[in-house]
């Protein structure tokens, strides 16, 4: 078994003194077409001058989150405080929409000041208004209700709530790739609305799964939470039923498949698959979590062996820190 952990270190060396090859740009700017998409619903809804308006007080809101992620939280309240003052001047037929961005900044906001739970309370307000929306025409707020879910889940597992962290990030997967809603803290979820925009329903995709794969990073080791524990509870049933029609489907079909094998094979087909999903150039940096979990997975694995060398397992850190970034653009580094 060392030799083969040798053997994927002496790979994972190769593969760092390897050229950058610019590989084809398979992946769409989800971001702006979501926000194209609002964009002219809202102008179709409140006209030209109520779109400026509406634009504006969510604008204020977005700076109180971009204050919020620098931690100047007296300055964030402060501008929350602002924004709160110009929503009396909005057109009736905005508020609904803008109230959705106040609620998640706030709830942003109460997360940072240790208020989970009244972070929590804010979020969920927001996804019941953003359902009705949906409904009225904002189809695609569907997509930002399932990344409110999982701002929630992040509270939750910062408040050691791990169990239902995960079962949350669990059942919004299971919508978004199958339409089964189940335990998403309210039943109102159209599948339809969800499969209208397939760009958005893959880039959603993507992100619920890199963030259950990034907490299967971080508790690789834990007593309870281990590695085992998310593949028995998620990753393995996923395998079986993730359809894979979509290039970025093929990408997370085949992650799933490396993580799977060593349960099913072991560890050196573990490895060998592995390598073969970091050395495969047409998988952009959009999935360097996924790499950086197969790497975190790989230490792993080392660390079960009778006897593991340390040095192989800073090979592993220090390959991931050079090479990989998260989604934020900050190098991944990897706990041995």
């Amino acid at each position: 078994m060392n030799n083969a952990l040798h053997g994927f270190v002496e790979q994972l060396h190769a593969l760092a003194q390897r050229p950058t090859v610019a590989a084809e740009v398979k992946n769409i700017n989800g971001q702006a077409l979501f926000a194209a998409l609002l964009n002219n619903e809202l102008k179709a809804q409140a006209g030209e001058e109520g779109h400026r308006q509406a634009d504006h007080v969510v604008g204020q809101y977005f700076k109180a989150v971009l204050l919020c992620r620098k931690n100047e939280l007296a300055a964030a309240l402060a501008q929350l405080q602002q924004a709160d003052g110009l929503l009396d001047s909005l057109p009736a037929v905005t508020v609904d929409f803008v109230t959705l961005f106040q609620l998640s900044a706030w709830g942003n906001y109460r997360y940072k000041t240790q208020e989970g739970d009244v972070g929590i309370a804010l979020l969920r307000r927001g996804l019941g208004i953003s359902a009705r929306l949906e409904r009225q025409g904002f189809g695609p707020l569907i997509y930002r209700r399932i990344e409110q879910v999982q701002n929630i889940a992040n509270i939750l597992f910062r408040q050691q709530q791990v169990e239902a962290a995960n079962q949350l990030l669990s059942n919004a997967l299971t919508f978004v790739h199958t339409g089964r809603a189940q335990g998403l803290l309210l039943d109102d979820w159209d599948w339809a609305t969800m499969r209208r925009v397939r760009t958005l329903q893959e880039s959603t995709l993507e992100a619920v799964l890199s963030q259950l794969a990034a907490q299967n990073t971080q508790y690789m080791a834990d007593a309870v939470y281990h590695n085992e524990y998310y593949h028995r509870v998620f990753f393995r049933g996923l395998l079986q039923e993730l359809e894979t029609d979509t290039y970025n489907r093929v990408v997370l079909y085949n992650w799933l498949y490396a993580k799977n094998s060593y349960f099913e094979r072991g560890a050196e087909e573990f490895l060998r698959n592995a390598l073969e999903f970091l050395a495969d150039e047409a998988i952009t940096a959009a999935y360097d979590v996924f790499k950086a979990n197969l790497l975190a997975q790989a230490i792993w694995v080392s660390k079960q062996q009778a006897t593991h060398r340390p040095e192989l397992i800073g090979s592993i850190q220090d390959f991931a820190e050079t090479t990989l970034v998260d989604r934020a653009g900050k190098a991944i580094r990897l706990v041995a």
